[in-house]
């Protein structure tokens, strides 16, 4: 997966809609909002693929359980169901 301008775009409105809310709402945090503000605009794309990587491990983590839940099948009874069949 990449970041794709679509989804930088809107990932950069929601961040400028947090930050501007924040300023808003903390005044005594002002100063280290516009302090850190420029840094979380330039970390977008490797904070989006950090989340987007942890988003896809959780799917993987549900195939595996349903995998592991599956009943093993002995490899005697496979080597006579091959048998079998010829």
């Amino acid at each position: 997966m990449k970041c794709d301008i679509k989804m930088m775009l809107k990932a950069g409105a929601g961040l400028a809609a947090v930050i501007a809310v924040a300023y808003a709402t903390f005044p005594a945090a002002r100063e280290l909002i516009t302090a850190l503000a420029p840094a979380l605009f330039f970390l977008i794309c490797p904070l989006m693929m950090f989340f987007m990587m942890k988003g896809m491990h959780s799917c993987h983590k549900e195939q595996e359980t349903t995998q592991r839940e599956a009943p093993a099948v002995p490899l005697s009874e496979t080597s006579n169901i091959v048998d079998e069949r010829r």
